[in-house]
Parts: structure tokens; sequence; C-alpha cells
């Protein structure tokens, strides 16, 4: 948002000053919202940093990131999904939940909501090797 620095919420029926908000609160309440819907994690979370950096992706950014222009508000949402969920019935889930919390909590209407899959996180393995003792004899193989 390089126009304004905050963005104010017209509500006509407040005598007692104006409300302005910081872009960045915006960005707050969607990553949040993301972070709710199972097997999503944002770009830049302590969770999918690793993972990002294991991709080889760069973030410097949260994640999240609000723009306008002439389509109105927009925000670019970039995820990691969990392997084997349905990509394009969870990024339209997520667009919906962003749309609706920040229209709920600012009633400021997102006209975009960008959803970006810069990775899958694979399904967790179980090993049966003991890491305490992993040049044991049976590696892992039952006898």
């Amino acid at each position: 948002m390089a126009e304004s620095k905050y963005l104010t919420l017209s509500d006509e029926s407040s005598k007692n000053g104006q409300i302005s908000l910081a872009p960045e609160v915006i960005e707050i309440i969607a990553g949040i919202t993301a972070e709710q819907v199972q097997g999503v994690h944002l770009v830049n979370s302590s969770f999918s940093k690793g993972v990002s950096a294991l991709l080889g992706l760069v973030s410097g950014t949260s994640g999240i990131k609000l723009t306008e222009d002439d389509r109105g508000l927009v925000i670019e949402v970039n995820v990691v999904l969990d392997f084997g969920i349905s990509v394009p019935q969870t990024a339209a889930k997520l667009q919906e939940k962003i749309k609706q919390q920040i229209l709920f909590m600012t009633e400021i209407v997102i006209n975009e909501v960008n959803i970006e899959v810069d990775g899958m996180l694979p399904e967790e393995t179980n090993s049966s090797i003991d890491p305490d003792d992993i040049f044991a004899e049976k590696d892992g193989e039952e006898k």
C-alpha cells in the first residue's frame, strides 16, 4: 500500500473520531486465518521456513501481501500445502475464509485473494529404526 500508510474505516455513525488501520493489520488477519485452515502453512511461518529453504524458496515477506490497484484491495497469499489435499478446494476455502474474516473484523471489502502454492509437504513416514542405535543389527527389519 504505497499511496497511504493507513486504511481509514468509513463509519459515519462514529462521532468520536476516525479509525485507521495499518495495512499490516489486514495482512496479519489474513495470515492467522490462512494458518487455521487444515493442511495450509504460510511460506514464512516458522514451520514453513525450513521447508521453503529445503525447496530453495526464499521469501523475505510474511507470505501475505496487501496491494491496491484498479480492482480495489488485493491480497496475495503464499502457502505450502500438505500432500494429499485438494489444491483447488483448499485454495477456494482460503479465499472465502480470508475475505469473510477481514470483512467481519474490519468491515473492509477485499476484492481479490490470490493464492500462490509454493510447494507441497510430503507425508510423514514412520521409521522403525531406533534413533539411539542406528547401527543395530535389525536395521529396521523384523527378523
